[in-house]
């Protein structure tokens, strides 16, 4: 081996111990430097868990109806002659809604009204004629027959009369009319909608494991889509005595309290059952909450010595969550009032993270 390549080499030896000898001291200044770092303090606004009375409830779905109503349809058949209301109005018992054709029923009264006219006066005259032996009982029977016979083709023809005139069955409003002047309508086909406006219930089912809690008189207070920040109160007043076999549920009626005619029959409700009033509960906001597949949990703030004043360390607990009411949740268990909860920016935590609170800082977004 000539000097040249001896140098060479050596040359490369040291190159390569050079190299190495870097990588060496980065791992061993990165590691060094990994083992000092210490993770910013995470930024979370907290409040503590409240110790409140609240009302046990449960939910339910329901929908409004009216104390009286009714989808009023034709009896007879006939062509719409006028309509005598306008959608909405509001009508006392007996006001005139709708007046089919009656000009041919009209007239075939006043001829049954004639025949009975002839008819009262051939009686009459028959029974004093009965009552002289002038003539037999048997003709005497056929002409009272033929008598009561002229009295009920008048009373019929009345009848239908009356039920071509369509007239409103209570006090309440009257709504969209669903034939036109003019149009024929067939027996059954509806004609309008007719609800009383003064009173309103609520229709909904419970499971029949509330059964024995439900009382008359249990306040009921529900919302609707038309007023979803507004709660309308309401009070049970009727609880079916049979569980329905399908869906093992009971049905309850509550009457809805006075109300200013927001509401309208048919309306869907979201209902609350106040089963029992002033039960202690445990609360936090509804964002304090971590919601996932292994179970749901908050994080608790603990002093942590040693990592500087107004700095905290959270554990995460799960819990129980129960009623929502106003923005906050009942903790059922898993949680003590007095224990300082973080409210936002859990999205950045972990079990032990260090982090220090500003509730004035809008942290919905982190």
């Amino acid at each position: 081996m000539n000097k040249s390549m001896l140098r060479m080499l050596v040359a490369l030896l040291v190159l390569f111990g050079l190299i190495f000898g870097f990588i060496t001291a980065k791992k061993v200044f990165v590691g060094k430097a990994m083992a000092s770092y210490v993770r910013p303090p995470v930024t979370v606004s907290a409040e503590p868990a409240r110790q409140e009375s609240w009302g046990r409830t449960v939910s339910a779905v329901g929908t409004l109806q009216a104390e009286q109503g009714a989808d009023l349809s034709a009896e007879v058949k006939g062509v719409v002659r006028s309509i005598y209301f306008k959608a909405g109005d509001t009508l006392p018992v007996g006001s005139m809604l709708i007046e089919l054709d009656d000009r041919v029923e009209q007239a075939n009264l006043k001829s049954f009204e004639a025949q009975l006219q002839l008819a009262t006066i051939t009686y009459e005259r028959d029974k004093r004629l009965l009552q002289s032996r002038a003539i037999s009982k048997t003709d005497f029977d056929t002409m009272e027959a033929r008598f009561k016979d002229a009295q009920a083709q008048v009373e019929r023809t009345r009848a239908i009369i009356d039920k071509m005139h369509l007239r409103a069955p209570f006090d309440g409003r009257v709504g969209v009319p669903l034939v036109k002047v003019g149009q024929y309508v067939s027996d059954g086909d509806p004609l309008v909608t007719f609800q009383s406006s003064d009173a309103l219930y609520l229709e909904f089912f419970l499971p029949e494991r509330y059964f024995h809690e439900l009382r008359l008189g249990e306040p009921v207070v529900f919302t609707t889509d038309s007023y979803p920040d507004r709660k309308f109160p309401a009070e049970i007043t009727a609880i079916n005595v049979k569980v329905d076999d399908n869906t093992r549920s009971i049905l309850v009626r509550a009457t809805v309290k006075p109300f200013e005619g927001e509401l309208l029959p048919g309306m869907f409700a979201s209902i609350d059952v106040v089963l029992e009033e002033n039960v202690p509960v445990v609360t936090v906001p509804q964002t304090a909450i971590t919601y996932n597949l292994y179970g749901n949990s908050v994080f608790v703030l603990h002093e942590a010595p040693g990592s500087g004043e107004g700095r905290y360390s959270v554990e995460r607990k799960y819990v129980q969550p129960g009623v929502r009411k106003d923005g906050r949740v009942a903790i059922n268990s898993g949680l003590v009032a007095g224990e300082q909860v973080v409210v936002a920016g859990q999205i950045k935590l972990s079990n032990g993270s260090i982090v220090v609170i500003d509730n004035t800082v809008d942290l919905k977004g982190q």
